[in-house]
């Protein structure tokens, strides 16, 4: 309630989902004892009226839109990115033959931006698959995709860098992701740079968590020709020596194997199909 604004409280949904429940809960806990055994002796409300209520906010909370999709980075990265037409195709056949061969029943995607890939990943056999990503407008736009096309994908919410850890009493009441699930594939595009040259990640720690996520999976590389790249370079120094496609294989293939690559971009970037040893 604090973060809303005057005005806010005239919307009806606010009024009676936020504010007013507010008011109640506060006013509740001012009673005395005496007063509160009455009310609980004498007030009654319909299991179909708890129902009702939270039916319509459900269907309000359906209906919102973030305020300000302007403000997403990668929100828009499926029109804007430098791919050409045919890069894009290249990119796409190369999940649909991984997709195909796999037949993952639950794949994670990485970065999955607008789910653009994870709709191909479907398209090609995986029954489930979840996205994550760091950027709300990015997630939006997968999540509605999922929607519109009826898709077996689930958008959360997740800094890859600094994910959420096992949480509540004694460490176990909510735990951490890779202890809720295993997944059987994941997809790791446009990924790496962010986390070894934005993040300061040693390229060595990248590899490995990827591998540990699933037996098999696809990893994108992005040289530091690569536009993206050197805008992450533009305003730093390079640190980076390790940071190279020769010691991004040699690392991945300590503990896995390749099953195939294909460079996708003029600038040189290639996926990676590997398979756990």
């Amino acid at each position: 309630r604090r973060l809303l604004k005057w005005r806010h409280y005239w919307k009806w949904n606010v009024l009676t989902h936020v504010v007013l429940q507010d008011l109640f809960q506060k006013t509740s806990t001012k009673q005395t004892k005496s007063l509160q055994d009455h009310s609980l002796a004498t007030a009654s409300f319909p299991l179909s009226s708890f129902k009702a209520m939270l039916e319509k906010m459900s269907h309000w909370i359906s209906q919102l839109n973030p305020l300000n999709k302007g403000g997403s980075t990668w929100g828009n990265y499926d029109k804007t990115c430098n791919y050409s037409s045919m890069e894009t195709k290249s990119k796409k056949q190369f999940i649909l033959e991984f997709s195909q061969n796999v037949q993952p029943t639950l794949l994670w995607d990485f970065g999955c931006n607008t789910g653009e890939y994870s709709e191909t990943a479907l398209n090609g056999g995986a029954r489930n698959v979840v996205g994550f990503d760091f950027d709300q407008g990015a997630l939006d736009g997968s999540y509605h995709r999922a929607a519109e096309r009826h898709l077996s994908f689930q958008a959360l919410f997740m800094d890859a860098a600094n994910p959420s850890p096992n949480q509540g009493w004694n460490s176990q009441e909510r735990e951490s992701l890779q202890s809720r699930a295993s997944a059987d594939a994941v997809l790791a595009l446009a990924l790496v740079h962010h986390l070894a040259i934005a993040r300061n990640i040693p390229l060595v720690q990248v590899v490995n968590w990827l591998i540990t996520l699933a037996p098999q999976g696809v990893i994108e590389f992005v040289p530091k020709n690569d536009p993206m790249v050197q805008e992450l370079l533009s305003l730093r120094q390079d640190i980076f020596p390790d940071y190279t496609f020769e010691n991004f294989i040699a690392l991945l293939t300590e503990k896995a194997a390749i099953i195939k690559n294909q460079t996708v971009s003029k600038s040189g970037r290639v996926l990676v199909w590997f398979k756990r040893l």
